[in-house]
């Protein structure tokens, strides 16, 4: 089936606006009621469903059934993995967040990094179908494993030594009882530029680096010439490169700022210089260098990319955490309804620059790259915190009752 570069640059995206579409709900679902384990049980088990019957709706109904099907993928990915981190924070305590963080979503990054050479072993072997029988496969057991392993807080989980439990819930916020009663201070978190560092940050940095994911294998097929099995490898090494990163940078950040020589937005201001300038600098590198240096560009592309994680990790990556820790959930959806839309706007740009799949074109590519880099460095060092907020903190709707009623005049007579 052939399908030309807007076709395949929205289909692409066609995810991602099934992920933006529901992340202020799931973010509000998580502070709300708290049923991690389920909506990530829920939306694994849809994501699944959906591949297995990706074949089939191709085949049978077309195209625009498949780019609808997408959106419901993007639906139960937003469900399956947005209401990670906010149950992590149950799981955490400041002093271990980057290790802990770090271990938690490695899966992720090992999950990309190994679907690129095995999709392509799957397709020279088995067929193209067979790339989406084995990622449902993959969904179904995933689904399991959170049914078995998964649950929403320390206080829930029966295998728990009771000195850890006891341990890990003195660093709780909030109880289960007050986080149902208590108050959102929307107007402080949608003034609060803090908070829309971090979201313009993210959206930013996020049409890079969900810019070269999704658009790596064909600028490696179209420009650099590999087979199907190479483009699979040489396509993967960045997200291997970052995944092996993620794992230290995690502990790394740990100790410096458990250190207290600087502060944490310090801390985080000097890793996202890291992750952001630097990779900035080799995406025009290799905008310049021609398809002969092939070998050359990946690794530039391969360092680049995994350098990321140092702003994942250390820098505006987790630092709605230390804003408001109360407030995740909101925060998260909040941050990604607006960051995550380059997820559907990146591939149409990419498609509409590189038309006939030049050299020539996709040094424009890299160049933007590079430039969204500069920028979202630029946002997070000026406007960026990592200082927990005034308002960060839950208020119960019965503590400002109490506060309203003693501010009243009372009446001496009754």
């Amino acid at each position: 089936m052939y399908l030309d570069k807007p076709a395949q640059g929205m289909l692409l995206g066609a995810v991602y606006y099934g992920v933006v579409a529901v992340q202020l709900l799931v973010g509000w679902l998580c502070d709300k009621f708290g049923k991690y384990k389920l909506q990530m049980a829920l939306g694994s088990s849809v994501l699944a469903i959906a591949s297995f019957a990706s074949p089939v709706i191709l085949e049978n109904a077309g195209v625009p059934y498949y780019f609808a099907l997408r959106i419901v993928k993007g639906v139960a990915m937003s469900f399956a993995l947005s209401s990670m981190l906010p149950m992590l924070t149950r799981w955490t305590t400041t002093q271990e967040q980057g290790l802990l963080m770090g271990i938690a979503s490695a899966g992720i990054g090992l999950a990309n990094s190994v679907t690129y050479p095995i999709s392509g072993l799957l397709c020279q072997h088995g067929g193209w179908k067979a790339i989406f029988y084995f990622g449902g496969g993959c969904g179904m057991v995933a689904s399991f494993l959170i049914v078995c392993l998964v649950y929403d807080g320390p206080a829930k989980h029966p295998r728990v030594d009771a000195e850890e439990k006891q341990y890990l819930l003195s660093f709780q916020f909030q109880s289960q009882t007050s986080k149902k009663r208590r108050v959102i201070p929307w107007a402080k978190i949608l003034c609060s530029v803090p908070v829309w560092s971090v979201v313009v940050t993210n959206f930013f940095f996020f049409a890079v680096v969900k810019g070269i994911v999704l658009n790596l294998p064909i600028f490696v097929r179209d420009v650099l010439d590999f087979t199907v099995t190479e483009n699979g490898i040489f396509s993967a090494m960045p997200l291997i490169a970052a995944l092996l990163l993620h794992l230290l940078i995690g502990p790394f950040f740990d100790y410096i700022r458990n250190h207290n020589k600087y502060t944490p937005t310090t801390v985080r201001k000097i890793f996202h210089v890291v992750g952001t300038l630097m990779p900035g600098a080799l995406m025009f590198v290799s905008s310049q260098l021609s398809s002969e240096y092939k070998y050359f560009i990946i690794s530039l592309i391969t360092i680049s990319y995994s350098l990321t994680e140092f702003a994942v990790m250390g820098g505006f990556g987790y630092a709605m955490i230390d804003l408001a820790p109360d407030y995740i959930g909101i925060l998260q959806g909040i941050n990604k309804t607006i960051s995550l839309a380059p997820g559907f706007i990146t591939p149409l740009i990419v498609s509409a620059l590189t038309p006939h799949g030049s050299s020539e074109e996709w040094k424009h590519v890299f160049i933007l790259f590079g430039a969204l880099y500069v920028l979202s460095c630029l946002v997070f060092v000026t406007c960026g915190s990592a200082q927990q907020q005034s308002w960060g903190k839950a208020i119960k709707n019965d503590t400002v009752s109490a506060l309203s009623d003693s501010s009243k005049p009372r009446n001496n007579f009754a």
